[in-house]
């Protein structure tokens, strides 16, 4: 079973839980995730790292905040 790999940054530690819950709706399982910060009182990245088998999709919602992301 070849798997696709997706690493998702999220900067703010409240929309964690929300972002995990909505990537395994869609069939991704979170694999790993990791938390950074460059010093005391800066703000924290959140690293989530999803596996899927290679015929699922990403989540609608996160494409939206990828793309404007992008774009901005």
């Amino acid at each position: 079973m070849l798997k696709e790999w997706k690493c998702v940054l999220v900067s703010n530690h409240d929309k964690v839980g929300k972002t995990i819950e909505e990537w395994e709706k869609e069939g991704w399982r979170l694999h790993t995730y990791s938390c950074t910060q460059r010093s005391i009182g800066a703000e924290a990245n959140h690293y989530l790292l999803f596996a899927i088998d290679k015929s699922k999709k990403v989540p609608a919602s996160v494409k939206a905040t990828a793309n404007a992301a992008a774009a901005g």
